[in-house]
């Protein structure tokens, strides 16, 4: 009796174990790029997805913080729309500064370059970005986060 538990202790595991491999499969595949202080995490996913394509970026210059971010789809959608959280470290937690929001109407690409002034040498920032899509009145969205970066 104990055998047979065992052995269906065992078949339950591998069971469980070989979905999660599979899952493993369909997974989002992420490329992060650092050159310097600059940063650029992009995702790219299957062409029949709304945002098949994000990319955000931070890089500090003398007196700014300089962003750019990006959706890039596969088909016209109805809206694009990005959401761009400019986040300060702050005794150990993430405090957003500043938020940037823009909006493009049956397009299949939204980019922007803000510059965020107010910023504190010694500081650690970080963007925390979400990308909206629309399409036939089904909304999509994706958040991504970049590594931070300390002002000199």
């Amino acid at each position: 009796m104990r055998k047979i538990k065992l052995l269906l202790l065992t078949v339950l595991l591998t069971s469980v174990l070989s979905m999660g491999v599979n899952a493993q499969e369909n997974q989002i595949k992420v490329k992060d790029i650092r050159v310097g202080h600059t940063f650029l995490r992009s995702m790219a996913k299957p062409k029949d997805d709304p945002l098949a394509y994000i990319s955000d970026f931070i890089t500090d210059s003398e007196s700014c913080i300089s962003i750019s971010s990006s959706t890039s789809s596969t088909m016209t959608c109805d809206s694009l729309k990005l959401e761009i959280n400019v986040q300060e470290k702050k005794d150990g937690s993430w405090d957003t500064v500043k938020t940037f929001t823009y909006t493009e109407y049956n397009t299949c690409m939204i980019s922007k370059i803000p510059c965020y002034h107010e910023i504190n040498v010694g500081s650690e920032y970080r963007l925390k970005t979400y990308h909206y899509a629309t399409v036939d009145g089904t909304n999509y969205l994706d958040v991504n986060t970049t590594a931070s970066i300390t002002i000199k």
